[in-house]
């Protein structure tokens, strides 16, 4: 059974005491996502949705509940999570209601996974069973990451081969970064998934430009962060540092992936930018997402628009 951390702190104190109470491994645990493993267990707010959603049905889905989280500058209401029917339904929570979107697997135009430290996310992009093109985000506490496996790998391409032997020949296409970007490569190996064949790859390190020079010092503004693009048999894969992260000895902590399946592709194309080169990923249901690259990465862009037509059939 699960862990229900609400009822832990209940045990230990008494009652649900204020967060100014709670030391910090009590408040962490509040942040924690849960795994609901019956009906009975699913919050009352959400238990007509759920005897709509499920009927008849004896097997009782996976499901997830992210607490609600107040940062500074920045809540995340409570949202629940639950696949059905080859369909992702997060359900957000507004005090005693309830804003339920469902995204048929195949309708889903793409993905974003991000990690910071203790943060981590989901955005899903896509167009919900009502016919809405839309988004939605679910936020947790990296330490509950493998309670969303289930729900990344329904959304990512699905092969029925499992040999290990394959996949890791594939994931040492990326060796290459062991010298230039050790957590890239990590990144990058992880990523993939089996049955996924590695078509071209693109590295690009961080690019700053001097802004002032002051008693002899430059001082640098980040024109993009480094990134690394995958061109699989199946879809787009790029991994990137988060801007909002600041260096720590030259390092981002944390990372995000961006999966988008070769399918939802429109179109891609190459233009230069003030003296650097932008990568145009043109997305189904109006999707959009640029990357900047030096100018020195001219011909693999090119290898990389080529190589992306080809599977595009274009």
């Amino acid at each position: 059974m699960s862990t229900d951390v609400g009822s832990i702190i209940k045990a230990i104190f008494g009652a649900a005491p204020s967060l100014s109470l709670l030391t910090g491994s009590a408040q962490t645990m509040l942040s924690w996502s849960k795994v609901i493993e019956s009906y009975d267990d699913v919050p009352e707010v959400y238990k007509g949705f759920f005897k709509t959603l499920l009927g008849d049905s004896k097997t009782f889905p996976h499901v997830v509940l992210t607490p609600a989280l107040d940062r500074f500058l920045h809540k995340t209401p409570e949202r629940l999570v639950c696949d059905v029917n080859d369909t992702i339904y997060v359900v957000e929570r507004d005090n005693n209601q309830i804003i339920a979107r469902g995204y048929p697997v195949k309708a889903i135009r793409d993905v974003e996974v991000g990690e910071v430290l203790l943060r981590s996310w989901i955005t899903i992009n896509g167009v919900t069973i009502d016919g809405f093109s839309t988004s939605s985000t679910m936020e947790f506490n990296s330490a509950n990451s493998g309670r969303f496996t289930s729900f990344l790998k329904r959304m990512r391409p699905v092969s029925s081969d499992s040999d290990d032997t394959k996949l890791s020949a594939e994931q040492d296409k990326f060796n290459y970064l062991d010298t230039q970007n050790f957590k890239f490569m990590n990144y990058a190996r992880n990523s993939l998934v089996h049955g996924e064949k590695v078509i071209y790859t693109l590295w690009q390190p961080e690019i700053r430009e001097a802004i002032v020079t002051l008693l002899g010092r430059p001082f640098y503004r980040t024109i993009s962060t480094a990134h690394f693009t995958i061109l699989t048999d199946k879809e787009i894969i790029i991994i990137r540092d988060d801007e909002r992260v600041e260096e720590s000895k030259g390092i981002r902590h944390g990372g995000i992936w961006h999966y988008i399946p070769l399918r939802n592709i429109v179109s891609l194309s190459v233009k230069p930018t003030n003296n650097l080169l932008t990568l145009s990923l043109n997305l189904s249901n109006n999707g959009h997402l640029d990357r900047i690259f030096a100018v020195s990465n001219k011909q693999e862009l090119e290898n990389l628009q080529n190589e992306t037509k080809k599977l595009m059939g274009k």
